[in-house]
Order: structure tokens, then C-alpha cells, then sequence
């Protein structure tokens, strides 16, 4: 099975690999290399991690073959300095389908419920203690972080929501919630729009969502098995 990959360096010394015809999935790592060697096993483990949802869906084991058919390297914006452009794909022009969207609903509800799997494990004491060398500064603020994402996300087209909650379990369900309602918006949607010399299309907006999420219901599970201890957990 051949995969179209488009690369960027997202952030510095943190690079993307985007499996264009499969949302949600991607493989990151430090370098170029390491991310575009990685894809086949996170092209497989993608697959893995749908059956887990719903077994119905046919089991993929046949070698993949990755070509990359675009990369992007991240450049500070003319208009802000501080701003890091991002990457706009070719593959980013096309409007979504209705289907599209439908799979990308349930994606999101698939990434939304890891998350919530992930933090039914630990107490509200948990929640916002302090983690030594966490830049969101802890669990509760990485989950500001990704609810405050999505909805800018949303908001290069116009779409996010404003008067979020100050709590972090019901912001990223307000967010959730707005970005329900618009992503059915998408469908058709031709815009391309511009912001710090970046540029934003229906179709990236939910490459970045449903990375966003996963990426960082990663990052829990990653601070619970070296920072903090599960709730039930041995001491």
C-alpha cells in the first residue's frame, strides 16, 4: 500500500511526517529522517488503533510504502517575528467532502474519549499540580492548551467560539462542542485564508485538530509514567 507523506518541521527539532490520505495519522520525531523512517510503523499502528474503536473495520497487513510527495520548512512570519508559519500542503487546497467530514467526526470522538481515558486515571490533585519542566505547567494547563489550539484552529476561518469556560474539562467540551457544529460547515468550503503569512484551509484545520489532540493525550500518558503517580497505582 503506497501512502502519500507531506513534511514539515512544525516546531524546532520537531518534525511531522502527514499521512495525507489517512486523518489523525502521522509520525514525528526529532529529525526529517527519523519521522519519514518511523511513518510505516505509525501507518501500522494507526491502523491498530482504529480497530481498537471499531472492530469493524478491516484489518490492514500488507507492507506500506511511504512517498513523499511534499516538505515545508517553517520560517518565522514577516508580520510577527515571534509567529512560526507552519505548513500549508497542496493537499491542503481541497475542499473536504461530506464524508470527509463524517470520518472526521468520528476521529474526533475517538481521540476525545483516549483523552478522557487518560485523565479518569488520576485525581483532581493530579490535575493541576505542578510538573517540573512542563512548558504548559501541568495537566490541567495542557488541557487549556488544547482546547485554547482547536479553537484558534477554527478561528483562522472565522469558526471559534468565544467566552470559553475557565475550567479545563468543560473548555475542551465547549470547544468540542463548537467544533462539532462547524466542521459541517467545511463541507465544500474553497477558502483559503491568511494570517502571519500563514495560510489556513477547511482541510488543514482538521489535520491539525485531530493531531493536536493525540499529540498531547500522548504527552499525558508519557508525564503519568514518569511524573505522577495514577490514581489506584502502586506507590
Amino acid at each position: 500500500m503506497h501512502i502519500r507523506l507531506a513534511v514539515e518541521d512544525i516546531e524546532p527539532d520537531h518534525w511531522i511526517a502527514w499521512a495525507l490520505d489517512l486523518p489523525a495519522c502521522y509520525s514525528s520525531a526529532r529529525t526529517m529522517v527519523d519521522a519519514i523512517t518511523h511513518a510505516p510503523k505509525k501507518i501500522a499502528e494507526y491502523y491498530s488503533w482504529i480497530s481498537k474503536h471499531d472492530n469493524t473495520y478491516p484489518v490492514v497487513d500488507e507492507p506500506f510504502e511511504v512517498q513523499i510527495v511534499e516538505t515545508f520548512q517553517s520560517r518565522a512570519s514577516r508580520e510577527d517575528p515571534e509567529y512560526l508559519v507552519n505548513a500549508f500542503f497542496e493537499d491542503d487546497r481541497r475542499s473536504l467532502g461530506y464524508w470527509e467530514v463524517e470520518i472526521a467526526l468520528q476521529l474526533l470522538d475517538w481521540t476525545r474519549q483516549d483523552l478522557l481515558d487518560v485523565l479518569h486515571l488520576i485525581s483532581a490533585e493530579q490535575l493541576t499540580k505542578t510538573i517540573p519542566g512542563e512548558a504548559c505547567g501541568s495537566i490541567a494547563g495542557i488541557l487549556n492548551h488544547v482546547a485554547g489550539a482547536e479553537n484558534w484552529y477554527f478561528g483562522q476561518l472565522g469558526l471559534g467560539k468565544g467566552d470559553l469556560p475557565v475550567e479545563p474539562l468543560e473548555k475542551i467540551e465547549a470547544v468540542r462542542c463548537n467544533t462539532r457544529e462547524q466542521l459541517v460547515k467545511l463541507v465544500g468550503d474553497e477558502r483559503v485564508l491568511q494570517n502571519c503569512d500563514e495560510l489556513w484551509s477547511g482541510r488543514k484545520i482538521v489535520r491539525r485538530t485531530l493531531w493536536h489532540e493525540r499529540d498531547h493525550t500522548q504527552h499525558i500518558q508519557q508525564l503519568l509514567s514518569h511524573d505522577i503517580q495514577p490514581v489506584g497505582g502502586a506507590k
